[in-house]
Parts: structure tokens; C-alpha cells; sequence
């Protein structure tokens, strides 16, 4: 068989090099028109989903700069309110959670999908898929079209390929929140980097830590009733988002003003998620990762989820008679799980917003009690497996 598979970001590359373990062929196509593995910021990956990534590409490839992934809490006046320790997560699960920069992420995947023959086209933007019998035909915007026997979507959020398949299907939600991420270098200050230290602000939710080359990744949290339109953040300049954010942050603890107005990076998008689709996938056409089940970035479970996605599917189409078959079982499998998923990074973000001094006291209070609980909670999604080794019928 022959697959064509949309987009080469984190899910593209993973899902061809799955398809490849059962001897299905793929094809990636990227609206892009070229690699930028310098864009983006950071994103977490946990035990789950690391332990999927040692299936495609060697650790040490992409963990070249990373930061920790223990988590230290404060609130507006520097006091420390809560912590979640990854301690032990090493011999509990096989694999340690740890932050890492998208770029070095996605160019590892793909240059293993490159390297095992699986080619990568760009510039290619989707613009209608066509299915009769036996084939999916898709036409891209450079008068260009590919032929497959199946089609799986890696095209992130805004999936191209959602809209062509489920026209009617729910848009993504915008969740109530901006964030920025950003790097910045203080060569002159020493900075903890034990841990990433995230603050519940007097106007925003702040958090930074300090990777292995001695850089600061952090991010921030704004609260925004409103969604901005569709690409409206995307050319803020540099300068202006200093402003905006050093205005933000003016009376909470140092070094976030000094973090901030010292950045030589900084990028700002609105989180959204979807709401559960009822259906993800249609006759020869699947979608995975965020294109099925985006989940806002509070607990850092999109890449793991969009890579449990890609062993999950290639072992269903292995196992499965036919793909009509193979589709509706992996949607099984995984449809329970990352819902939940999605709730819980829900919930979480609902705490990101500003509340009153009255909330502000109980928040304080009963955080410590709160991140115990949740962290004791979070075995089931740290130690997800997938036993490539059984056959599912």
C-alpha cells in the first residue's frame, strides 16, 4: 500500500516511519516551503511519549539542549506555593520528562523518515481530496495531485484535511488564552536550573527554566476574553511584545522583567483546542495528533499524544482486515484516553486566569495539595505502552 500523509511537522514523519515497520509506503506533503527548524518554541514531551520516540530516532538526537521537566510553583510575592518532582520517573517508566525546542524535534523526525527513503515533499498546500473506490486522490494549490490507498492527517490544529473530510465538523476553541514563548541569554545572572519555575502573577502566569546550554526558555500566559483573528499576532515585533509583556509583568518578582526585556526571541499565539470530534476518520482517510484531538499546553501532552497516535494506527493497519476496519479500531483505542487528556489540560489552564485576592488566597493555600493529587494521578498517562509485539486480533 501507499499512504500520503499530510503534513511534516511532529506527527508526519512519526506516523511514515510506523507505516514503514508494516510495510506500508508513505509520502509526506508539507504546506511549507521549505524546513525552518529555527521557528517555534519549546514543548514538553513525557515518559509516554518519549518512550514512543525511541522508536523512530535515537534520544540523543534530539535531546542535544533541553531543560528539566520538575515543576516549582510560586505566587505573586516570590513564595514558593507548590512543586511537581519527576523523580523516580526514570525507573518507573523508562524515560524522564524533559522540554525541548519543536525545531530540533521535528528536523530529527524528519531527517529519520528521510533517511529511511520516505520522501518529503514541500510547498504542497492542500486544496480538495477526492475518494472513489479502492483510492484517495488529493490536489494540492501548485496544480499538482497524488494518488494513495490511504490518507492520514498530520496537519496540525487547523487541519487542512479535517475541513476537506468533516466540513461540518466542530472549528477549534479558542480557550480564553494567549501565550508567548521566548529566549533569552543573562550571562550575568545565575539562575536556577533545577527545575521550571512557573509564577502565578499579580496580571499573568510566568515560567521559565534554564536548559543545558545555558539559555532561558519561558513562556507566559495572558488572559484575553476575546480570540484574535486568524494571523493577527503573527507579524507583533519584537519590541512591541516587550512592551506589552514587561507592562504585564511590571510588579512581579525578578528576574521575569529582566527575562523579558533582554529576550531575543519571542513568539505570541492563542491556545485553542477542539472539541471532541465524533468521528476521525472517513473510508480511506484518518486523522491523527492535533488534527483529531488538539489539547491546550498545560500539561504538555500534544506531541506524546500525537505520537502514541502514529504506533497505535500503524499496529491497527497491520492487524486489521482492511482499512475501513483498522481506522474504526484505532479511534477505539484512542478516543477515551486523550479526551480525558484533554479535560484535565482544560482544567488546568482554568487556573492560569486571574482570579480575585479572595481565590488568590484559597489558590495558594491548597496548590500544594492540588499538584500532589494531580501528580499521583498521572501515572496512567505517563505509563502508557504500546505492546508493538501483540496482535490485536
Amino acid at each position: 500500500m501507499k499512504a500520503i500523509i499530510i503534513g511534516c511537522g511532529i506527527a508526519g514523519p512519526a506516523m511514515a516511519l510506523a507505516l514503514q515497520k508494516v510495510g506500508v509506503q508513505a509520502v509526506i506533503y508539507e504546506a511549507r516551503e521549505a524546513a525552518d527548524d529555527a521557528q517555534g518554541a519549546f514543548l514538553g514531551i513525557s515518559p509516554n511519549g518519549l518512550n514512543i520516540l525511541k522508536e523512530y530516532v535515537a534520544l540523543d538526537e534530539v535531546l542535544t539542549d533541553y531543560t528539566p521537566g520538575r515543576i516549582r510553583f510560586f505566587n505573586a510575592r516570590n513564595k514558593a506555593i507548590g512543586v511537581i518532582d519527576n523523580a523516580g520517573q526514570l525507573s518507573r517508566y523508562g524515560s524522564e520528562t524533559v522540554q525541548v525546542k519543536r525545531g530540533l524535534l521535528n528536523g530529527a523526525l524528519r531527517r529519520a523518515a528521510q533517511e529511511a527513503g520516505i520522501p518529503v515533499e514541500f510547498g504542497k498546500r492542500l486544496l480538495s481530496i477526492g475518494q472513489r473506490e479502492g483510492t484517495v486522490t488529493v490536489s494540492f494549490a501548485d496544480g499538482s495531485i497524488a494518488e494513495g490507498d490511504l490518507l492520514i492527517g498530520c496537519d496540525g490544529i487547523h487541519s487542512a484535511v479535517r475541513r476537506a473530510v468533516f466540513p461540518n465538523a466542530p472549528e477549534p476553541e479558542y480557550t480564553g488564552l494567549l501565550s508567548t514563548g521566548g529566549f533569552t541569554r543573562l550571562d550575568d545572572l545565575t539562575l536556577p536550573a533545577d527545575a521550571i519555575r512557573m509564577t502565578f502573577g499579580e496580571r499573568g502566569f510566568f515560567g521559565y527554566a534554564v536548559s543545558t546550554s545555558g539559555e532561558i526558555w519561558w513562556f507566559n500566559n495572558i488572559a484575553q476574553a476575546t480570540a484574535p483573528r486568524r494571523h493577527e499576532l503573527d507579524q507583533s515585533e519584537l519590541a512591541y511584545l516587550k512592551g506589552r509583556l514587561t507592562a504585564l509583568h511590571k510588579n512581579d518578582p525578578e528576574p521575569i522583567a529582566s527575562i523579558i526585556e533582554r529576550a531575543h526571541s519571542i513568539e505570541i499565539y492563542p491556545i485553542y483546542d477542539i472539541p471532541f470530534l465524533d468521528q476521525w476518520h472517513q473510508d480511506r482517510v484518518c486523522l491523527i495528533g492535533d488534527a483529531a484531538h488538539a489539547t491546550a499546553p498545560h500539561i504538555g501532552q500534544g506531541a506524546s499524544l500525537a505520537l502514541e497516535d502514529t504506533l497505535v494506527l500503524a499496529q491497527c493497519i497491520r492487524d486489521c482486515a482492511g482499512l475501513q476496519a483498522a481506522f474504526a479500531r484505532f479511534q477505539s483505542l484512542r478516543q477515551a484516553r486523550v479526551q480525558a487528556i484533554i479535560r484535565q489540560a482544560r482544567k488546568v489552564g482554568d487556573t492560569k486566569t486571574v482570579p480575585n485576592r479572595f481565590q488568590q488566597f484559597f489558590r495558594d493555600l491548597l496548590l500544594p495539595f492540588f499538584v500532589r493529587l494531580e501528580a499521583r494521578k498521572m501515572d496512567w498517562v505517563y505509563g502508557y505502552r504500546v505492546d508493538w509485539h501483540r496482535k490485536l486480533i
